[in-house]
């Protein structure tokens, strides 16, 4: 039976996590929400690739492709809208691969993957024209940020037009053939540049037959791939490297009120303390803390779970061979879901 590349995606991620959540965290997950819960789960259930994968998913749209899957019987409600897979659905899973091309990594690029797109296209697209002496022309990004930011890579460079052209040709060049499982037509037919227009990503699906969901993942997994090869090796990239530069030149996984509640955490500064210096509730800082656990490797959860609960907590989690932290706090009734949610992230316990 055919099925769609987007029902495949939510497959796989229904095989990852059963019935121990409902169908909608999937959506969550792939919307990329911003929730301790959402975050936990991509971690917990090893699906931090798919993190933010799709963006414009609608409920109305996830909520229709769910329900034909389970209309041709390829998945059943268990209860409250947690699903699994009928067998159908597992022969089906069991004929295919991770949908996913290897480099993809929602969780880890999410934050800048747009941005270095609308670099890198239009980087390459006023080199291109000013290789030519050509300024009549309408740049394919907007956004003023981008503008003020290619200006000033331009200033700091000083190269001459001709050798900046060659250099950004070669180290192109140099990256996009690196991996032969990469097809660098998908992601330079999108480029623009002297008497050039690129395509949109709906005319490029068009143009190689592709699903427009199939593209966008295969279009994400060169930029991802560029910013990986990029970041391990600066050097050999000495204009691309220029693209993966925040301006506090730090690509943090934590989220900006997370990072703001670590920053307090490492002045010693309590839970409560720091709940009432930046008027939230004391679970968001709770949630941030999980959240630190799952991705800062140093950070020790000692000072707010005991040596005993985690060791308990971590037996209990294996034993009931479940993440619901309901049917872990009946086995260790002493720990409350804050201890066990922070040991299931720290530990990353399976």
């Amino acid at each position: 039976m055919r099925i769609s590349y987007t029902e495949k995606v939510i497959l796989h991620c229904l095989t990852k996590i059963g019935n121990q959540r409902t169908i909608f965290s999937i959506l969550h997950l792939l919307n990329g929400k911003k929730t301790s819960q959402t975050i936990q789960d991509a971690h917990l259930f090893h699906l931090t690739e798919f993190f933010h994968l799709f963006p414009r998913l609608q409920r109305n749209e996830f909520t229709e492709i769910y329900k034909r899957m389970e209309k041709v019987n390829i998945i059943i409600e268990k209860e409250n809208l947690s699903f699994k897979l009928t067998n159908k659905g597992q022969k089906i899973i069991n004929g295919s691969s991770n949908p996913l091309p290897a480099y993809v990594n929602g969780w880890q690029y999410h934050r800048y993957t747009a941005r270095f797109w609308e670099r890198l296209s239009l980087l390459v697209q006023v080199v291109s024209q000013l290789n030519k002496q050509n300024q009549r022309y309408i740049p394919i990004q907007t956004k003023k940020e981008v503008h003020y930011w290619l200006k000033s890579l331009l200033k700091q460079l000083k190269w001459k037009r001709e050798d900046l052209a060659k250099q950004l040709f070669g180290e192109l060049s140099a990256l996009l053939g690196k991996d032969e499982s990469i097809r660098p037509i998908l992601l330079v037919i999108r480029l623009s540049g002297y008497s050039k227009i690129g395509l949109t990503a709906e005319q490029v699906s068009d143009k190689l037959r592709m699903n427009e969901d199939e593209y966008h993942i295969h279009f994400l997994n060169i930029l991802h791939y560029m910013i990986q090869q990029v970041e391990k090796s600066r050097t050999e990239f000495p204009i691309l490297q220029q693209l993966i530069l925040d301006d506090d030149h730090s690509f943090s996984l934590l989220t900006k009120s997370t990072s703001k509640t670590y920053q307090l955490l490492q002045q010693g500064l309590s839970i409560d303390e720091i709940a009432a210096y930046r008027n939230l509730k004391k679970g968001t800082i709770e949630d941030h803390i999980v959240e630190i656990a799952l991705n800062i490797q140093d950070f020790t959860i000692d000072k707010y779970v005991s040596q005993f609960n985690q060791q308990q907590i971590e037996r209990a989690s294996k034993n009931v061979s479940t993440k619901q932290l309901k049917y872990i706090r009946q086995s260790v009734p002493g720990a409350n879901y804050f201890e066990i949610r922070l040991v299931l992230a720290k530990n990353g316990i399976r």
